[in-house]
């Protein structure tokens, strides 16, 4: 008994690792921004979560009149992001310049919700905190809200940052959406990092990364994320200065 329970005790960690909890239309094809015009991001991935979610979540994505990724992306801009933001007075909620902020997506993923009238709402949360205890409290409440969102059928898009370290601070240099598609459905009590896979729209390809909490050695301002593979935001990097991307947010159903 006592080998039974050191054996489970060993391997049940590795299990609630699994990516386990995936979007449920797995057969979609993802929209790639690259097909459509520049600083798309908001708009590709307000596609790609409905497109790849239950198919309740579908309806509004097959209502897009599109024949192409170029078309589609083009839909969602004409229809719900060229209207003055609800944040930033003088500006669209989209521009070629700057593509949407975080709010302002918010807004236009809800409007396009309403092409379906039995979805619910969709929300939106940050996941700034400061490193330590704070950072790890975040981080349970991310995956609460994006396990939920996944279940209730709507893959959450992800505001993820690159930051760079300079004059002693982490200041954001690059902003970006993407789309999460696969994690594990729990965590292991006191666990400070979980897998992740999403869809990045430039080429609508799929990376592996990890969801950490900040910490003393890593003090950035919200949830870690490490993706080496994924170079967005780089070009902002000056040599020899020190960079990570940030978990800053994300808009689900939950």
């Amino acid at each position: 008994m006592n080998a039974l329970l050191l054996f489970l005790c060993l391997i049940l960690p590795l299990q609630a690792q699994e990516l386990n909890l995936r979007a449920p239309n797995q057969s979609f094809d993802f929209i790639d921004q690259k097909n459509g015009v520049g600083n798309s991001c908001g708009p590709a991935s307000i596609l790609n979560a409905f497109g790849s979610g239950s198919k309740e979540w579908q309806i509004p994505f097959k209502k897009i009149p599109a024949t192409s990724d170029r078309t589609r992306i083009s839909s969602v801009i004409r229809s719900w992001g060229q209207v003055p933001s609800n944040t930033l007075p003088g500006r669209k909620r989209w521009e070629i310049k700057g593509g949407s902020n975080f709010v302002d997506l918010t807004v236009m993923a809800n409007e396009m919700r309403k092409l379906h009238w039995k979805l619910p709402k969709l929300k939106s949360e940050l996941f700034f905190a400061t490193p330590g205890p704070k950072s790890e409290i975040s981080l349970n409440q991310a995956h609460k809200r994006l396990q939920k969102s996944l279940k209730k059928g709507f893959p959450p898009l992800l505001s993820i940052r690159r930051f760079v370290l300079r004059k002693g601070q982490w200041q954001s240099v690059h902003g970006h959406f993407v789309v999460l598609t696969a994690m594990p459905d729990k965590l292991t009590r006191g666990t400070r990092t979980f897998p992740i896979e999403f869809v990045d729209p430039i080429g609508a390809k799929t990376y592996r990364a990890e969801i950490t909490a900040s910490d003393r050695n890593n003090t950035l301002p919200s949830l870690i994320l490490s993706c080496p593979s994924n170079a967005i935001g780089k070009s902002q990097v000056k040599s020899g200065e020190q960079h990570a991307l940030g978990l800053t947010g994300a808009i689900g159903s939950w």
